[in-house]
């Protein structure tokens, strides 16, 4: 690249803390839901009580940021996120956007302090039970609104799945993909696992179907197999014995020719890379410690733990690039 190309870059760069600071107002005031039939800037103000030359400004802002659309002087909410940003959306990412920023920018103005020898020890592990309880909600939402899209093909593309009787979900967080393969596969057997104050919250989310919900942690005891698929999904970060001893206890809930499969990032390029997981995640790991996977790291711990035929492929999703480990277990 040009010196012209890198100084753009570092300038485009600024942007970003605005660009939020106008999703944000505009997710707090309701405006893509008043927008989304279309609202000319003094209408939006005079909804609002607000000076309509400055809300002109910021509605101009939000097309150039392609939150809005804009025609003939009337702001339309931009088709591409209007499921995810109404308050009355099946998809509302709402709740899931602020509560993500919240995470990944809190102490932006304090990574000096976080680089220092003597900074202090975090305070408690990554996450524990009470701070997944309160982001139960933002985990639904964000199941309900895109992960489920990405997760579902994994599971019901395996060769396995027509055949399968019973599958583990290994710390699913809430009981959307639950639902959805149960509406693909009335019959099958699905456990759930995951911290006490979420099974709960889970029981209830799932009193109308058929599954198991066991409150516990991973790093203490898992459920009695045999299982046919066990699906560890962005779960696995907070084992206390290390990820090869994980990955053989989770092996061995396998039934013979089950198949374990994990979908986890996968840091390349000398764990530079992907940038949305790198930069992303860079807040939390200088709090509470990096905890993301290696490219093959996955991989290679179902090969030590004696599981065969192992696949891998990097899944795109809207949240970032994953990578697809799986590998049966064979008599």
């Amino acid at each position: 690249m040009t010196q012209s190309e890198g100084a753009a870059r570092l300038y485009t760069t600024i942007e970003g803390p605005i660009r939020f600071a106008l999703l944000d107002w505009a997710l707090e005031t309701g405006l893509f839901d008043l927008c989304a039939e279309g609202r000319t800037a003094k209408a939006v103000a005079d909804a609002r009580g607000l000076d309509a030359g400055q809300v002109a400004l910021v509605l101009r802002a939000l097309v150039a940021a392609r939150f809005l659309e804009q025609s003939a002087g009337v702001f339309h909410t931009a088709p591409d996120i209007l499921p995810f940003v109404v308050a009355d959306g099946s998809r509302n990412l709402r709740e899931n956007l602020r509560a993500m920023a919240g995470m990944r920018h809190a102490g932006l103005d304090d990574i000096a302090d976080l680089l220092r020898p003597d900074r202090p020890a975090p305070e408690r592990p990554l996450f524990d039970a009470t701070h997944w309880d309160r982001a139960h909600g933002s985990l639904k939402a964000f199941h309900r609104a895109v992960a489920a899209d990405a997760m579902e093909p994994c599971l019901v593309g395996l060769p396995e799945w027509t055949r399968a009787a019973s599958l583990l979900e290994v710390g699913p967080g809430s009981a959307v993909l639950a639902r959805r393969l149960l509406a693909r596969r009335p019959e099958l057997h699905i456990t759930l696992l995951d911290l006490p104050p979420v099974a709960d919250r889970i029981r209830v989310d799932t009193a109308d179907l058929p599954v198991e919900v066991v409150a516990g942690s991973y790093n203490d005891t898992l459920p009695e197999g045999p299982f046919d698929i066990v699906w560890c999904s962005m779960s696995l970060y907070f084992r206390d014995n290390g990820l090869q001893r994980l990955i053989e206890r989770l092996a061995d809930l396998l039934a013979p020719n089950g198949v374990l499969v994990s979908f986890h990032e996968a840091l390349h390029d000398a764990r530079t890379g992907p940038p949305e997981h790198v930069i992303g995640r860079l807040m939390p790991s200088l709090r509470q410690g990096d905890v993301s996977f290696a490219e093959g790291e996955i991989a290679d711990a179902m090969s030590d733990a004696g599981l065969a035929d192992l696949e891998t492929q990097t899944v795109t999703t809207a949240f970032g690039r994953f990578r697809l480990d799986l590998a049966r277990k064979r008599d």
